[in-house]
C-alpha cells in the first residue's frame, strides 16, 4: 500500500547516513514506484476489479524480487560502517588518554621544579634578612658608642673650662694684691719723705721699722697665697676625682643599658622566630608566601588568589588552619602560668558578680563590689 511505502522510505532515510545506504534506498523506492502508482490510483479509474488485483499481485512479486538482495547489501554496509566508527572512537580515546598522561607527567615535573625554586628563594630571603638584622645591630651599637664619646668629650671640655676659670680668678686676685702693695708702698714712701724732712733721725728709725713691717707683711702675704694655692689644688684634685667617678658610673650605666636592651631584643627575637616558624595563618598570606620571588606584585598576587578554584583555595585554607593551631600552641607555651590569685578570681568571681548584681543594677558598681569581695576572700584564705 501507499502507507507502507512511505513508512519504509522514512525508516531508511532517517536510519542510514552513508551514501551507499542512500543509494540502496533510492533503488528500493524505484522498485516500489509501480506499486505506489497502482495503489495511488483512484478506484474509479480502474476498469475492472480483476485486472487491478492482477496488476497489484504482479507488482508485489516484482518488488519482492528486487528488494531482497538490496536489503542484504544494506545490512552488510550498515554493519561495516558501525564497526569502522567503533574502531575510530576507540583509537581516539587511546590518543586522548596518552595525551592526558603525558600532560600529567609534565605538570608533575613542573610542580617539582617550582617547589625547589621556592625552597631556594626562601633560603636566600632568610640569609638576606639575617644579614640586614646584623647590619642594623652594628649600626645601632656604633651610634650608641658615638653618643657616649660625644658626652665624654663635652664633660672634658666643661672641666677644662672650669679649671681655666679658676686659674683666671687666682691671677686676678694676685694682681689685686700687687696693686694694693704698690699703693701701700707709695704711701709709705711719701710718709717717709715727710718724716725725713721733719726729723732725719726719726725718719731713719721709722724707715727701719717700716722695712721690718714690710718684710713681715710680705711674708704673711706669701703664706696666705701659698695657703690659697694649696686649697685650690685640693679642690681641683677633688673635682677631678669626682668627675672620674661620674664618668665611670655613666660608662657602667651605659654598658648595663646596652646589655639589658640586647637581652630584651634577643628574647623578643626568639619569641618572634618561634611564632613565625608556624607559617602563615590565612589562605591569602600562605598563597603570597608560596608565590614570593616569582616577579609578581601584590596586586597580581591578589588577582591570582581570587582567580583560584574552590579545591585550590580549600587546600590553602586547610594548611592555614593547621599553621594557626601551631601558632596558638606556641603562644600558649610562651605564656606564664597563672598566679594563685588569678586562679582564685577565675573560680570565685562569677558567683560574687551575680550576688553584687542583686544588690545594685549598675553593672560598673556591681563589678567593683565583686572585685572587692573576691580580694577580701583571697586575703582571708591566705
Amino acid at each position: 500500500s501507499k502507507a507502507t511505502v512511505s513508512v519504509l522510505y522514512c525508516f531508511l532515510h532517517h536510519t542510514t547516513k552513508m551514501n551507499s545506504l542512500r543509494v540502496a534506498t533510492r533503488t528500493t523506492l524505484r522498485a516500489f514506484a509501480p506499486l505506489a502508482r497502482v495503489t495511488g490510483l483512484d478506484l474509479m479509474q480502474v476498469r475492472t476489479k480483476v485486472t487491478a488485483a492482477k496488476k497489484g499481485k504482479a507488482a508485489k512479486k516484482a518488488v519482492k524480487k528486487v528488494a531482497a538482495p538490496k536489503k542484504a547489501v544494506k545490512k552488510v554496509a550498515a554493519k561495516k560502517t558501525v564497526k569502522k566508527v567503533a574502531v575510530k572512537a576507540k583509537a581516539a580515546k587511546k590518543a586522548v588518554a596518552k595525551k592526558a598522561a603525558v600532560a600529567t607527567k609534565k605538570a608533575a615535573v613542573a610542580n617539582k621544579r617550582v617547589a625547589v625554586a621556592k625552597k631556594v628563594a626562601a633560603k636566600k630571603d632568610k640569609i638576606a634578612a639575617k644579614k640586614a638584622a646584623v647590619a642594623a645591630k652594628k649600626a645601632k651599637a656604633a651610634a650608641i658608642r658615638q653618643r657616649a664619646a660625644e658626652r665624654a668629650r663635652a664633660k672634658k671640655a666643661a672641666a677644662a673650662k672650669k679649671r681655666a676659670a679658676l686659674k683666671a680668678k687666682a691671677a686676678k686676685a694676685k694682681e689685686a694684691a700687687a696693686k694694693k702693695k704698690a699703693v701701700a708702698a707709695k704711701r709709705k714712701e711719701a710718709a717717709k719723705v715727710k718724716a725725713l724732712k721733719v726729723k732725719k733721725i726719726a725718719a731713719k728709725k721709722r724707715a727701719a721699722a717700716a722695712k721690718k713691717n714690710a718684710a713681715l707683711k710680705a711674708k704673711a702675704a706669701k703664706a696666705r697665697l701659698a695657703k690659697k694655692n694649696a686649697a685650690l689644688k685640693l679642690k681641683l684634685k677633688a673635682a677631678k676625682a669626682k668627675l672620674a667617678k661620674k664618668m665611670a658610673a655613666a660608662k657602667a650605666k651605659v654598658q648595663a643599658a646596652k646589655a639589658k636592651v640586647a637581652a630584651k631584643k634577643a628574647d623578643v627575637k626568639v619569641k618572634k622566630d618561634k611564632i613565625k616558624s608556624s607559617g602563615p595563618v590565612t589562605a591569602q598570606t600562605l598563597f603570597m608566601q608560596q608565590n614570593k620571588g616569582k616577579g609578581m606584585g601584590l596586586k597580581q598576587m591578589h588577582e591570582k588568589f581570587n582567580a583560584l578554584g574552590a579545591a585550590e583555595k580549600k587546600a590553602l585554607v586547610d594548611q592555614a588552619k593547621k599553621n594557626l593551631a601551631k601558632r596558638n600552641e606556641i603562644k600558649q607555651s610562651m605564656k606564664k602560668p597563672a598566679s594563685k590569685y588569678a586562679l582564685f578570681v577565675k573560680k570565685n568571681f562569677p558567683a560574687a558578680y551575680q550576688s553584687a548584681l542583686k544588690q545594685t543594677k549598675d553593672k560598673k558598681e556591681a563589678f567593683k563590689l565583686a572585685t572587692k569581695s573576691v580580694s577580701t576572700q583571697y586575703k582571708q584564705s591566705q
